[in-house]
C-alpha cells in the first residue's frame, strides 16, 4: 500500500498539468483570431520564400552560375541520354555479333573426327608395351 500512494501522487499531478494545458490549449489554438494570424503568416512565409528564390535565381543567372532548377534539369537529361546509349549499345551487339544471341554454353571441345578402319592399323596390347 505504501508503494501505491506515490504512484497516485504522480497520476494526479500529471492528470492536472494535462487539464491546465488542455484548458490553454482551447484558450489560444480554439480562438478565430489564432486561425487569422497563422494563414497569414502561412502566406507572408511562403511569398518572402518565393521571393528569394526567385531572387537567388536572378543573381545566380547574373553570375552565370546554374540554380538548383537547372542542375536537376540537366541530371535529369543525362539520365535519359545515357538510357538511350546503353540501348543503342546493345542492339549494336546484337547486330554485330549474332554468335551471343544463340542460348548455351559456348563450344571449345572439336567434335570427334570419324575414324576410318582402313587407313589406321589397329592396335593390340603388344604393341603398346614396345
Amino acid at each position: 500500500m505504501a508503494d501505491k500512494k506515490p504512484k497516485d501522487n504522480q497520476a494526479i499531478s500529471i492528470k492536472a498539468l494535462e487539464e491546465r494545458i488542455k484548458t490553454i490549449g482551447r484558450a489560444v489554438l480554439g480562438n478565430e483570431g489564432f486561425g487569422k494570424v497563422m494563414n497569414s503568416a502561412v502566406t507572408t512565409r511562403s511569398r518572402v520564400q518565393r521571393g528569394f528564390s526567385d531572387q537567388m535565381a536572378r543573381q545566380l543567372h547574373f553570375y552565370n552560375m546554374p540554380s538548383q532548377d537547372d542542375v536537376i534539369r540537366l541530371s535529369e537529361q543525362c539520365a535519359r541520354i545515357e538510357e538511350r546509349v546503353v540501348r543503342i549499345e546493345t542492339a549494336i551487339l546484337q547486330l554485330t555479333n549474332p554468335s551471343t544471341a544463340q542460348s548455351g554454353p559456348p563450344r571449345t571441345r572439336r567434335p570427334k573426327k570419324a575414324k576410318s578402319t582402313a587407313t589406321q592399323p589397329k592396335r593390340t596390347r603388344s604393341a603398346k608395351k614396345e
